[in-house]
């Protein structure tokens, strides 16, 4: 992939259209009226990242996050200053603000003098005078979430740990004596924020380019993933010190949870575009009388992964019949025999951990919409509406979750009939579970893989356990099941840990990804993630959180927020928060959701939808394919890729297997298009993200050559990749590739550089 061969930098202006920014010739210092407005009142205010000069400003009568011709706009000035004139006191009270970056012309006067080259849009609430990335992602929950705008900010403030306004302009109160580095801290993250907003930008810029999707949609796209990656911001800001640059950290590993796929992006505002002309769903009738809700899903046991879908339907008496097929791993759906399932989920309410079986739920309609209490306890309550989308035409695996993506034609499309439904669950209390597998014999837990009679063993039925880890250096001191939440508290950090052994806390699991965390006293966690190689074990600490210990209920917990990269990696709820509790004699692990939570993202289908995926779902793709062997060789030239090609039975290309199709790889996706162009976006050799332009063809022998040009501080490079298929299915292709590259084009096809095989994911 180009990762190989890329030098530093980027030249994204030169290959691919600048998207979503107006141009203008207004540059001088004086904020300039460029509408004729009818109304007698005016807006002054300013607009900062650092504060941008020569920026186009308007106020958003129609709320599309742009500035039309027909609004009333002007060009900030000095210090980011702008006059809004000519408009009435009803248009500044309901109308955002926006403020456009125009390319070549707007100046972040955090780097006087020097243009800004890459757009971005920012927006601000009506009545808010100061335009900023902070007021962005306020603007952001009012419109994405339909918080009101004091709620919003709320929102945004908790997310950034402040006592102060996000709205409030942190340029100027940098020189606050009180407040001074707390505000000099959020223009800090208002820098990064901006700096991802331009990469993930760049990242999508032909997507834009393309399909004529809006700058709106993009923008609440991105500022969502930023939200969502808040706390890695901050955590970013606050280890760089005196090394901060912000643009270094957007494009850092500490920050991957910022970053749009661009694999899936396109589904993804997709499914925006779906929910803005969706209708509100009557789940109570398709739940009583239309034939149910059918839903995907997966489980991974020990690397297996099994496939199984559900209906449901209820009696509208509070009755629900939950039944589910899976598959039997060759050709069919086989109905499962749930009568005998004793999980539990034990909840806090009344004073007490009430533990109830998987379907000891109730079931209500309310209007078109449902709410369900989990055996009749009022803090359980979640309630359920939806909205409804038409799928004729749309891409199956974008509504399936991604383990299905490796047992489903990433080209399938639903057909006549199929409905799709968005389901959003919202909890009205916060809730407070644990997890109770409540097996026969404790000897049934996990399997049955472990020793009773050693520690790391768990104690009761409940096979749900939580092991002292004493930080002592030694692991035959570990290992005990804990009894109370002081045992997971260390006094001090530890110094310079090289295993496990040298950290008290405890450990959490997600993605075959393992981290252990250690609980100092005083409420930070610090986070280690555990590695092993040829059989050592090593920690490398990561990130840091908070902790708390509450009482609630009488229930005496520790409650752990992971910052968003780990439950990121982990695949950890949003919003969950990891909780320590005692029950029966033993300290358990189980989770909090807090009130408000919302899970936005489960779709689920009428039958004919559920039929046309079991129609599409083929389980031999869950074989992946091989990557041929090929020895390093980074002097390589194109007979050596010829001969290795050979060596690995390549066969020719043809057109179809690549024209219209993405491939993503692990640092990025290459697009093609049918007339021999396409876009490589994603990682190069310094670890920054572009984009980059390319020319296919296939040549004489069968093989594909990409050729493109990159451009890093005046320096052209020219750069070339040859690929040799080995072998296709519907979601792979095995390929061989040879990367080139010269400072002349002249030279280029007779420089070495590095054969590969690699498997490419079909997008």
């Amino acid at each position: 992939m180009f990762k190989q061969f890329i030098p530093a930098g980027a030249a994204l202006a030169a290959i691919l259209a600048t998207v979503g920014c107006s141009s203008s010739n207004n540059s001088s210092d004086d904020a300039q009226e460029e509408t004729t407005n009818t109304g007698t009142e005016s807006i002054e205010g300013r607009a900062a990242d650092g504060y941008l000069a020569g920026a186009r400003v308007c106020l958003d009568l129609n709320s599309n996050s742009a500035c039309d011709d027909d609004e009333p706009s002007s060009t900030t000035a000095n210090g980011g200053a702008y006059t809004l004139d000519g408009v009435t006191q009803e248009q500044i009270d309901n109308s955002p603000i926006v403020v456009e970056i125009i390319v070549g012309e707007t100046i972040d006067e955090d780097q006087p003098g020097v243009v800004i080259e890459k757009t971005y849009t920012l927006t601000a609430p009506a009545g808010s005078a100061f335009v900023s990335p902070l007021t962005t992602m306020v603007q952001n929950e009012i419109k994405e979430k339909g918080l009101t705008p004091e709620e919003a900010k709320a929102s945004v403030q908790t997310k950034l740990g402040t006592d102060l306004d996000p709205t409030g302009d942190y340029v100027a109160g940098s020189d606050d004596e009180t407040s001074g580095a707390e505000f000099e801290r959020l223009h800090k993250v208002a820098q990064v924020t901006r700096a991802v907003m331009q990469k993930n930008i760049e990242l999508v810029d032909t997507v834009v380019g393309e399909t004529g999707v809006s700058m709106e949609d993009l923008t609440a796209l991105i500022i969502e993933q930023v939200i969502n990656a808040l706390d890695d911001i901050q955590q970013a800001v606050n280890d760089s010190g005196s090394d901060f640059n912000p643009d270094d950290l957007a494009g850092s590993d500490e920050l991957e949870g910022t970053r749009l796929d661009p694999t899936t992006v396109e589904d993804e505002l997709q499914a925006r575009e779906d929910r803005k002309n969706a209708s509100a769903a009557n789940l109570s009738t398709l739940l009583t009388s239309g034939g149910g809700l059918n839903f995907f899903e997966s489980d991974e046991d020990e690397g297996e992964i099994m496939f199984y879908y559900g209906n449901v339907l209820a009696d509208g008496e509070g009755a629900i019949t939950i039944t589910q097929f899976g598959f039997d791993g060759e050709s069919s759906w086989v109905e499962n025999d749930d009568d005998n399932s004793q999980d539990q989920n034990c909840f806090l309410a009344n004073a007490t951990w009430n533990c109830l079986a998987d379907n000891d739920e109730n079931i209500t309609t309310e209007g078109n919409n449902v709410r369900i209490l989990y055996g009749d306890l009022t803090a359980t309550e979640e309630l359920i509406s939806g909205v409804e989308v038409n799928l004729v035409g749309k891409r199956i695996v974008t509504y399936l979750e991604p383990s299905y993506h490796a047992v489903v034609d990433p080209s399938a499309v639903f057909e006549t009939g199929a409905t799709g439904y968005q389901l959003t669950f919202t909890r009205t209390n916060n809730i407070y579970e644990v997890y109770k597998d409540n097996v026969e014999e404790v000897s049934e837990c996990w399997g049955g893989n472990f020793n009773e009679d050693n520690t790391w063993a768990p104690t009761d039925v409940w096979c749900n356990n939580v092991f002292v880890r004493t930080g002592d250096g030694n692991h035959e001191t570990d290992g005990d099941a804990a009894t109370s939440l002081s045992q997971l508290i260390s006094a001090t950090a530890a110094s310079n840990p090289s295993s496990r052994a040298d950290i008290g806390g405890v450990n959490i699991h997600g993605n075959d990804i393992e981290w252990s965390v250690e609980l100092v006293q005083g409420g930070n966690a610090n986070i280690y993630k555990v590695e092993y190689s040829e059989n050592n074990e090593s920690v490398k600490k990561v990130a840091t959180a908070t902790w708390t210990q509450e009482t609630i209920d009488t229930k005496s917990l520790i409650l752990l927020k992971l910052p968003a990269n780990i439950a990121f990696q982990g695949g950890y709820d949003q919003g969950e928060v990891q909780m320590y509790t005692v029950v029966d004699g033993y300290v358990r692990h189980g989770e909090m959701i807090p009130a408000g939570a919302r899970g936005d993202r489960q779709w689920v289908l009428n039958g004919a939808g559920r039929d046309q995926i079991k129609a599409a779902f083929d389980y031999s793709l869950l074989d992946s394919l091989d990557a041929c062997d090929v020895e390093d060789n980074e002097d390589s030239t194109i007979s050596d890729f010829d001969t290795i090609a050979t060596t690995c039975s390549a066969t020719s290309f043809i057109s179809s297997d690549v024209a219209g199709k993405a491939f993503a790889l692990r640092d990025g996706a290459f697009s093609f298009t049918q007339d021999g162009n396409g876009v490589y976006q994603g990682e190069i050799d310094d670890g920054d993200f572009v984009s980059l332009g390319f020319t296919w063809a296939i040549d004489g022998d069968g093989y594909i050559e990409i050729n493109t040009q990159h451009t890093d501080d005046g320096v052209t490079e020219f750069l070339r990749m040859n690929l040799a298929k080995v072998e296709v299915n519907a979601r792979q292709m095995s390929v061989v590739t040879f990367g080139q590259d010269s400072e002349s084009s002249s030279t280029l096809g007779a420089s070495t550089g590095e054969v590969r095989g690699e498997v490419w994911n079909i997008r």
